[in-house]
């Protein structure tokens, strides 16, 4: 529950509780989709989407036991991250043929299968096919009574980040905040772990693209790792504040959205317009944060999902405290987990209007953005996200006894990674 106690601590920072803010887009660019349930009679067949994250725009039956499901995105042009899930049942055990097609440039993700909207198993690879050029996918699905959900990952969608959300704001060193509003009016929410008066600050954000469902599980495990109990963790929050919001795009993440917010934007690319709410609130919560008088950013993390695990960051030999942090940060990790495969790519684009590109140029801090294979193992994700949240706290409080100093060498000498 919130600490009357911790609350005058931030209060005396300067961290407020933001309410809503009134920052509402004027117009929505997005046309919504149907949300409706489809009832075929020979067999009996339904299909829905009416259930918060699903996308499916249409569906026709095309042979006896063959459905074809179209999916669309919100709007156009788009980053083709194809989204899909939908529930079917039947009146009776059968098996179905599905034609899953995309009417935008993009593939889809190899299905995953569940029976209650919480367990989920990837489809069987004998019970699918990919036609990535027809942007079609085939499956065959076994249905009853029951409902089956069918999606293109495990659905992490706003209910189960609010409950983890609220058992992270129920340790007693954790203040909840809502930042800001979204265009349909969903609370933008962040809370902040610290047993600490310093003004030590890490920022972690993360769902700032709707279907990026592995963002939030190293999300997650990175966050549960830093209010863990262990020894090293009592003694960060002892140091630091650890500030988390981790849903940026809660309206797109509710209406199956493949990148957009409700405005259409991608709010990755909105961090120096500023056009939208979302974008708008987030960043005037970090920047106020930030900016008070005795506070010292460290880093700022922001979690995604593609199609490999990398790290983005600024490039090697560019001044910013801790300096060089990055690449001791992901070398210590992979040394703990040398079966883990990612890569860095330090081509940080200075004009492109990102959030890690906001918050380097703001803070003067590594801004990293940490992206996770869409069909990566979920238990290996968390294995590596633990370590990486362990390494974080280890370099940053040895931070605050030693400073790292570069080589004079090196100090301007950006050094060559391995890109993706």
């Amino acid at each position: 529950m919130r600490s009357r106690r911790w609350q005058r601590v931030l209060l005396a920072l300067g961290i407020g509780v933001f309410a809503a803010n009134g920052l509402v887009a004027q117009s929505v660019r997005v046309e919504l989709q149907t949300a409706k349930t489809w009832h075929f009679t020979n067999p009996d067949v339904w299909f829905s989407n009416e259930f918060p994250g699903a996308r499916l725009n249409e569906c026709t039956q095309t042979g006896s036991n063959e459905f074809t499901i179209a999916v669309s995105p919100e709007n156009r042009p788009i980053n083709p991250s194809a989204w899909y899930a939908f529930k079917v049942w039947s009146d009776a055990k059968r098996e179905l043929h599905l034609v899953l097609t995309n009417t935008y440039d993009g593939r889809l993700h190899r299905a995953r299968l569940s029976n209650d909207g919480k367990n989920w198993d990837q489809i069987a690879k004998a019970r699918y096919t990919a036609e990535p050029s027809n942007r079609v996918m085939r499956l065959q699905i076994k249905v009853g009574r029951k409902p089956t959900w069918v999606a293109a990952q495990e659905m992490i969608g706003i209910s189960e980040l609010e409950a983890w959300m609220d058992a992270k704001c129920r340790l007693p060193f954790a203040l909840s905040n809502i930042v800001g509003t979204t265009i349909e009016g969903r609370p933008i929410r962040e809370f902040t772990l610290s047993e600490s008066t310093n003004a030590n600050f890490v920022f972690i954000i993360s769902r700032q693209h709707p279907p990026e469902v592995t963002g939030s599980v190293g999300m997650m495990s990175y966050v549960d790792t830093i209010a863990g109990s262990s020894r090293l963790a009592k003694q960060f929050r002892r140091q630091f504040q650890t500030v988390v919001v981790p849903l940026v795009n809660p309206d797109g993440v509710e209406h199956g959205h493949w990148r957009h917010n409700l405005g259409g934007v991608d709010l990755n690319r909105d961090w120096q317009e500023f056009s939208q709410p979302e974008t708008r609130a987030v960043s005037s919560f970090l920047a106020q944060t930030g900016r008070q008088p005795g506070a010292l950013p460290f880093l700022f993390v922001d979690f995604h999902s593609t199609s490999s695990n990398v790290f983005y960051t600024q490039p090697d030999g560019q001044w910013m405290k801790p300096y060089d942090f990055a690449r001791r940060w992901l070398e210590r990790t992979t040394q703990r987990d040398a079966g883990f495969k990612i890569w860095r790519d330090a081509g940080h684009n200075v004009g492109l209007a990102t959030s890690k590109a906001w918050a380097n140029e703001t803070f003067q801090i590594p801004a990293i953005t940490c992206e996770f294979g869409s069909s990566t193992d979920r238990d290996e994700i968390r294995r590596f996200s633990r370590i990486a949240a362990e390494e974080m706290m280890r370099l940053l409080l040895a931070e605050l006894e030693h400073p790292f100093v570069p080589p004079a060498a090196t100090a301007t000498s950006p050094v060559e990674v391995k890109g993706d």
